[in-house]
């Protein structure tokens, strides 16, 4: 279905002009394709699709009320004192009056338009037309270019960001655990620096005893869970936090 909006009496025109753009354009091997269900009329030039809307400029007026109309508002007041569910007439607030004079819109955004004129009518600026319609594919061409030369830059950029951010993330992460590892092996050395001072004070006082060796043996063994250099875990510290039972067993 072509797209076109006229009235009645111009419709013969619209079709005639229509039929020889289109044919125009097919001499040059431009496809039209008609889209029934969008009920658009398509042109695709270089793969790039560009729609053409003919219409007619309908000049407005107020509407003055008829004899008619007058008489139907009449027969209105009179019945609806009998029957409330009688209908009031419609009568318009304005005329619409055909012109004549049409606009080929082709494209949406971009778009190029020609209007009929006092001293030239569409027909007679084919050529015109023509040639504007192919700068138009050609400014979409480029316009379609450029949009897409953004997208990909912008992909690019929010890669980069995304490699940026996740880079600092990590080596923020690393020196974190690097931190935290000089720490304990810091912590680690203290404690058995500890255990060897307590176990000196121990054996000069002649108080070491068993529960004292088990108490030394237990504090080394914790400076080498804490120890980063020693693989080691701890049955205790290592194991899973505990389950507080609930109401019902």
């Amino acid at each position: 279905m072509l797209h076109i909006e006229v009235t009645p009496t111009s419709l013969d025109r619209a079709l005639a002009f229509m039929n020889m753009l289109l044919r125009e354009l097919e001499r040059l091997e431009i496809q039209t394709l008609v889209d029934r269900q969008k009920k658009c009329t398509n042109i695709i030039v270089e793969g790039k699709h560009i729609k053409l809307t003919l219409t007619e400029h309908v000049k407005r007026t107020d509407h003055e009320i008829t004899d008619s109309e007058k008489k139907a508002q009449e027969r209105y007041l009179s019945r609806i004192r009998i029957d409330s569910s009688s209908p009031y007439p419609r009568i318009p607030r304005h005329d619409y009056h055909p012109t004549g004079d049409f606009t080929l819109t082709a494209g949406q955004w971009p778009a190029r338009t020609w209007r009929d004129t006092k001293r030239t009518r569409l027909e007679q600026r084919l050529g015109e037309i023509v040639a504007g319609i192919l700068l138009l594919a050609e400014e979409i061409r480029v316009q379609d270019e450029e949009r897409a030369r953004k997208t990909e830059a912008r992909r690019l950029a929010e890669e980069d960001y995304a490699f940026r951010k996740q880079r600092l993330e990590d080596e923020r992460t690393k020196f974190q655990q690097l931190e935290s590892q000089a720490n304990d092996l810091e912590r680690a050395r203290r404690l058995r620096a500890y255990a060897d001072a307590a176990e000196a004070a121990a054996r000069d006082a002649g108080n070491l005893s068993k529960e004292r060796q088990d108490w030394l043996a237990w504090a080394r063994a914790k400076a080498d869970w804490l120890d980063p250099l020693i693989a080691v875990s701890d049955v205790i510290l290592d194991a899973p936090e505990p389950k507080k039972p609930g109401l019902w067993w």
